[in-house]
């Protein structure tokens, strides 16, 4: 443990020092504000707005966790083609457990920001809608920041973008009927799909079609994102630090 929280702490000073925390900080800044001035004028009713909301966040945060990934990787091969975190740290565990802390959290605060500053701007749905919304958008977040590391420590930051704008257009498409019955197993879309059951069951609480989505959903989400995260760490314990091509 005190080896992880050293690594934490070094990994937030190189953090602190890139743009990467005000991208989380001033993107859904902007976001918000922009959704709820425009939803200020539009004639949508209001879940139709809150639901677009959400939807808009879960589509464009797989590009985001990509990009974000790869400049985390790719900041650490410019320091030393990875040498600091294989050699200088007693405990590889540690250190690739820290770097995937030092992303869900901006992340995190990113997606507070997002949904804060909406429901600040957009009082029509009740507060717990939007803790709930928050929840399940980094809930369903985790399991592509630990796969974006693994693609980013592997083949690069182009890799990681460009799975990110795969991702996030998959997540687009499953919002559709394509996405009906399949989407529980597709990462990328978790945070849209249950998002959208959530806005369902504020709409219709008596329909049970939107609990149950959320549970199959969530079966399937937290044992792949504990055992992605399993395989990842044993993957990183046996890598040799191999320069990431971009």
């Amino acid at each position: 443990m005190p080896t992880l929280i050293r690594c934490i702490r070094s990994d937030f000073q190189k953090f602190r020092h890139t743009s990467m925390l005000w991208i989380h900080i001033l993107i859904p800044l902007a976001v918000s504000i922009l959704f709820v001035s425009y939803y200020s004028v539009s004639p949508w009713n209001a879940e139709t707005k809150i639901s677009g909301y959400f939807e808009v966040i879960g589509i464009a945060f797989p590009l985001m966790i990509g990009l974000i990934s790869g400049k985390c990787v790719e900041q650490e091969r410019q320091s030393g083609n990875f040498q600091t975190m294989l050699c200088g740290v007693k405990s590889r565990s540690a250190a690739y457990t820290s770097k995937l802390i030092v992303l869900l959290l901006p992340g995190m605060i990113a997606i507070a920001i997002a949904i804060g500053v909406f429901a600040s701007g957009f009082q029509t749905a009740p507060e717990i809608l939007y803790f709930k919304a928050a929840g399940l958008l980094i809930a369903g977040s985790v399991f592509p920041y630990i796969l974006h590391l693994f693609i980013s420590f592997q083949f690069g930051r182009g890799a990681s973008i460009g799975l990110g704008i795969v991702e996030s257009l998959i997540s687009a498409l499953a919002l559709t009927g394509l996405g009906d019955g399949r989407w529980y197993y597709i990462p990328c879309t978790w945070s849209a799909r249950l998002c959208d059951c959530l806005v369902s069951i504020w709409i219709n609480p008596s329909l049970a079609i939107g609990y149950a989505e959320i549970g199959k959903g969530m079966m399937v989400a937290i044992p792949a994102t504990i055992a992605a995260f399993l395989i990842s760490l044993f993957w990183f314990q046996r890598w040799e630090g191999s320069r990431s091509n971009e």
